[in-house]
């Protein structure tokens, strides 16, 4: 007998392969099969211990790799061993129906490798942020379990079952059957709204790089687009799972009320977002100074603005905060920055030196832009010192101020203590005669 010509008799598990194959088989060859292929497995799990404990992600290529190992290892192992084992029963001259249990285990390990394999592509290639990936998770392993059960012949029984629930809440009459295929409708559809709005997003913002459209215009789209996608996709699963427009219309409206309350601040952050981003206020790369905190804009998303400081601290800013608030974008137009210092010199007779010192240092930085031009004025005027600002655009603001502040500082005290000017609180002989130490202080 062939194995694809076997009837089944009988309902739930008796009605199943492995239940077929206990009857059908010798009880010697049935047991050894059923060892074979939880050996199989365990071979498959142990191999893949073995290979995370001795690989090593040193790039992209090698991090696939290394999850694909991790992911489809175990049923890649399995495969090929069981394949092995069929292969020996095959030459020794036993039939497709006498290895009845490695043929099914091992076409059951063939569909669970299609599905993580499919799995890992949608999470590891296509880069779907945490909550698809959990939609994913969630998805594969129902796949799986419903392999699995078929194959112990227990998801017909489930299903029926699943199919007998039905309770009503005031005129609507919801079934078994409707809730779980709403629940896997509403996954995967959300999933792949989700998926299609990420990839969306991403070409949005790879155009904007590439000055096709601006970099706000890219983010108003990316948000109006996965809103509507997700409201019409959540829609259409409702009305699929056999909710009624009517319930549907009063949902919408208790949901209008939710937002009005325990929602509201999300609404007003969201609004305000796209309020900024078409007024056009700020965008992401600018340094800006909201509500005392100045850096720079690192992220916009529906609820807050991300700025990173001078330290590398993150400060979360909400969107609603940014409309109220004084926001102060020192990059709105172009990046020319204003930085300054100040110094203190000793005479107000040594400013036209000292000016021109200091104008000799600014023009060997790269960084400092001749135009528009730098300028070095008298703050204040003192019986024993004369502070001079020191004020000059840059148009890298990104690389920082205070490393660029601190070498030109060094440069031009080099140039004063060269040109024997001082600066307040020394004398002339303290740049012009070297520091010695007494005999006895050294010793």
């Amino acid at each position: 007998m062939k194995i694809d010509q076997v009837v089944m008799s009988g309902d739930g598990f008796y009605q199943s392969m492995a239940y077929h194959a206990y009857q059908s088989l010798p009880l010697g060859s049935f047991a050894l099969q059923c060892i074979l292929c939880v050996l199989s497995i365990a071979a498959g799990y142990a191999a893949r211990h073995v290979a995370m404990g001795r690989f090593t992600v040193t790039g992209r290529w090698s991090g696939y790799v290394h999850h694909a190992v991790q992911v489809m290892g175990p049923a890649v192992v399995a495969v090929l061993t069981l394949s092995g084992f069929f292969g020996v029963g095959w030459l020794r001259g036993l039939t497709a129906y006498e290895l009845m249990v490695l043929w099914k285990v091992l076409s059951l390990t063939l569909w669970v490798l299609v599905i993580r394999t499919v799995g890992w592509f949608f999470r590891h290639v296509l880069h779907p942020h945490e909550v698809l990936r959990i939609f994913l998770h969630l998805i594969e392993w129902s796949a799986v379990a419903v392999v699995v059960l078929t194959f112990f012949g227990l998801f017909q029984p489930i299903t029926t079952l699943i199919q007998a629930i039905e309770f009503s809440i005031g005129e609507q009459v919801f079934k078994g059957a409707n809730i779980v295929t709403g629940v896997l409708m509403g996954v995967v559809a959300l999933t792949v709204a989700g998926q299609i709005a990420d990839l969306v997003d991403r070409l949005l913002k790879r155009y904007a790089r590439q000055s096709t459209i601006q970099g706000n215009d890219a983010l108003i789209l990316t948000r109006l687009f996965s809103v509507g996608l997700f409201v019409f996709t959540l829609v259409g699963v409702l009305v699929s799972s056999g909710v009624d427009l009517t319930t549907l219309a009063a949902f919408a409206g208790a949901m209008g009320i939710g937002l009005g309350f325990g929602l509201q601040e999300f609404v007003v952050n969201f609004v305000s977002g796209l309020y900024v981003l078409l007024e056009r206020a700020l965008k992401v790369g600018d340094y800006v100074t909201i509500d005392k905190i100045t850096g720079r804009v690192v992220q916009m998303s529906s609820r807050a603005v991300v700025v990173r400081d001078a330290v590398g601290t993150e400060s979360l800013i909400p969107n609603s905060s940014v409309i109220k608030g004084v926001l102060q974008n020192h990059t709105l137009s172009n990046d020319d920055f204003r930085v300054s210092f100040v110094l203190k010199i000793a005479d107000v007779a040594d400013y036209p030196r000292a000016r021109e010192l200091i104008f000799q240092s600014l023009q060997t930085s790269a960084r400092v832009l001749p135009e528009p031009p730098g300028d070095v004025l008298i703050a204040s005027v003192a019986a024993s010192e004369v502070t001079l600002e020191t004020s000059f655009w840059i148009n890298d603001l990104q690389n920082g101020q205070k490393r660029l502040v601190s070498e030109l500082m060094f440069d031009i005290c080099m140039r004063f203590r060269a040109e024997g000017l001082p600066l307040a609180s020394e004398s002339a002989e303290a740049f012009k005669q070297p520091i010695t130490k007494p005999v006895s202080a050294m010793a």
